[in-house]
């Protein structure tokens, strides 16, 4: 049974379009993480090679995601949305032919990767402030909720059928369930009405820059950036070594690998239907610092295990915590900054999620000399360890006590910004 308020959120206008979005998007995501991790090792047969892929993606999206986010302040986001989707389904189509075709190649998947962490860093932050202009402050909470429970059905689903059709056909058909995650993406944003933008006089290079100084001279909106750096770093790098384990450690193929990922998807789900039932989470600062050592204690686990069944039950685990993660840090971020700084923080943000494909190239280095078991649990103990450093200052980043549009230094900034002109 849904809450009332949740119900309400769904019955907010064009948000149930950004469901079915956010399901297209999760199905190319999920599928395509499986097929090129898989392909990856095919032709290399390196944990090398698989942290170096995932980390030129990584860097890739580090530099372009502050872009993202002074577009997200700036473009009319349902247009660009499904524009970026569409670039999405061309990509992979054409890997899917080379990889049919016997052409694929190491360089390809180089320039691949290359093109798939800019579109991710110009989507990531363009999908967050949607969501939020669409259901407002107070819906929020729930609203990513929704999102994470969505994805969550959607990855149980999309990595038994991605595990099997490798199993069974090879990666190249993969590579077609892809494009039609991304293609359901972008069709299904047709619906939605174009929401209102606000057209900037100030250049783009300013706006970036006054999002910058703003970020690091605020210190509650600094540490809750930095967390996210590191957990992305040290913990959600470690998907990138799931296929190792799956192979070398586990030794249960491909199928065993769409196992493990959709045993975090059952995680997520279970996550997130509590999550999305317990409304609007009063203290969101507990619930944030709380499931970041969580995570990071779930991965050191998985790290060290053996077994495949446990293995499973930890990956459920690092679903769980990893999703309640990923609904509060963007709450609480996207709650203690000034209004008017909104986009370009959370194209900040989605910064960091490039350091997770970094943190796998290092990751990889460290799998190939002491073994991927030892590497991930090295990582793990890192991310939990960040959110025992925050605890004794979680006041600082609790949306309750926080004003941010009325935080003197936000105010001087927005006063020295543009005026806009809302069409």
């Amino acid at each position: 049974m849904l809450r009332p308020d949740l119900l309400e959120t769904l019955r907010v206008r064009g948000y149930r379009w950004l469901l079915l979005q956010n399901f297209g998007n999760s199905v190319g995501w999920t599928a395509e993480a499986i097929a090129t991790g898989w392909l990856v090792l095919q032709l290399t047969d390196s944990p090398f090679w698989l942290g170096l892929i995932a980390g030129i993606r990584g860097l890739t999206q580090i530099v372009f995601s502050v872009v993202g986010g002074a577009v997200a302040d700036r473009m009319e986001l349902r247009g660009f949305l499904m524009r970026n989707q569409r670039y999405n389904f061309l990509l992979f189509l054409g890997v899917g032919i080379l990889v049919m075709s016997g052409r694929i190649e190491m360089w390809h998947l180089v320039l691949v990767q290359i093109v798939a962490g800019f579109l991710q860093a110009m989507n990531g932050p363009a999908n967050q402030v949607i969501v939020y202009e669409t259901v407002g402050p107070s819906r929020l909470l729930s609203a990513r909720a929704l999102g994470f429970l969505v994805m969550s059905v959607t990855r149980i689903l999309s990595a038994l059928v991605g595990g099997a059709v490798i199993a069974a056909f090879g990666t190249g058909p993969a590579y077609l369930f892809v494009c039609a995650g991304y293609l359901l993406g972008s069709v299904a944003l047709l619906p939605l009405e174009p929401l209102a933008i606000e057209r900037h006089t100030v250049a783009a290079a300013r706006a970036l820059l006054e999002g910058l100084k703003y970020a690091m001279s605020t210190r509650r909106v600094r540490e809750v950036l930095l967390l996210s750096f590191v957990t992305e770093a040290f913990g959600f790098s470690h998907m990138q070594m799931v296929p190792v384990m799956a192979r070398d450690v586990l030794q249960v193929g491909a199928v065993g690998l769409g196992y493990l990922m959709a045993a975090s998807g059952a995680g997520q789900l279970a996550a997130m239907v509590f999550l999305a039932n317990s409304g609007d989470v009063r203290r969101k600062d507990l619930l944030l610092l709380g499931s970041t050592f969580a995570y990071g204690v779930a991965i050191f686990g998985f790290a060290l295990s053996p077994w495949f069944a446990v293995s499973l039950l930890l990956s459920m685990a690092i679903g769980g915590a990893g999703s309640v993660y990923d609904s509060a840090i963007s709450t609480v971020l996207q709650t203690i900054v000034h209004r008017d700084m909104r986009g370009r923080i959370v194209g900040l943000y989605t910064a960091t999620w490039g350091s997770n494909q970094l943190g796998s190239f290092g990751l990889g280095i460290l799998a190939t000399i002491f073994g991927a078991p030892t590497a991930i649990a090295s990582f793990a103990a890192v991310v939990a360890l960040s959110a025992v450093r925050l605890f004794p200052r979680r006041a600082m980043i609790d949306p309750r006590l926080v004003s941010p549009d009325e935080d003197e230094r936000a105010t001087a900034s927005a006063a020295a910004a543009p005026v806009i002109e809302r069409v």
